[in-house]
């Protein structure tokens, strides 16, 4: 009995030392034909040069960020905060694939915005001022028309008090925060939009 089991041990220990074998040269033979395979993808693409066809997704590239126009005569709002000139919230930048809406000089109102936009509705109600494309340059939407244009006229303020007086314009269309400031040391003309302000909101 003592014999049969030390035969039966040593044909345990051979055969699980054959099947580790097995599966350890199995392993092996896998990892070198998985080595091969790239190898041989690698020689392939290398082979092809830079001008074959890479099969991924086209990304759509966006760059930085679109600069306020100094010289057209607007008025720069924060100008030092991340908005950069733009009316827009302080930290707020004007990135491309955007509108960036912007303030005009006392008196005025923004005569910008996007063309498609003919209605107060969430999302379109945004896009006003300047398109800022994806290589980051701005455009006018409606080139033939100015930056600005007066407002209605009719409403004025005439400051009475000891220190300057700031009166804030909606911006909209736009995040319609309150960020357009005029700022009234004796008199001012307010901007009050008419009637044919955009989607005719007069805001």
């Amino acid at each position: 009995m003592l014999y049969l089991n030390i035969v039966c041990a040593a044909s345990a220990l051979i055969f699980t030392s054959t099947a580790s074998a097995k599966h350890g040269n199995a392993h092996l033979n896998a990892l070198e034909r998985r080595h091969a395979h790239h190898k041989g993808l690698a020689r392939s693409v290398a082979e092809a040069g830079p001008s074959a066809p890479v099969r991924e997704a086209e990304v759509e590239k966006r760059t930085g960020k679109c600069e306020f126009p100094s010289d057209a005569g607007l008025v720069a709002v924060t100008p030092d905060m991340s908005n950069g000139g733009w009316a827009m919230s302080p930290d707020q930048c004007c990135e491309p694939g955007g509108y960036c809406p912007y303030a005009c000089p006392p008196g005025q109102v923004m005569a910008q915005w996007d063309p498609e936009a003919t209605s107060y509705s969430p999302g379109v109600s945004m896009n006003g001022g300047l398109y800022c494309d994806n290589s980051g340059q701005i455009h006018k939407p409606f080139p033939n028309k100015p930056y600005c244009v007066d407002g209605t006229g009719n409403v004025g303020c005439h400051n009475k008090a000891k220190g300057n007086v700031a009166f804030c314009q909606t911006v909209l269309p736009g995040n319609e925060a309150m960020l357009i400031p005029t700022n009234v040391e004796d008199f001012a003309t307010l901007a009050v939009p008419g009637p044919d302000y955009w989607a005719e909101t007069a805001a």
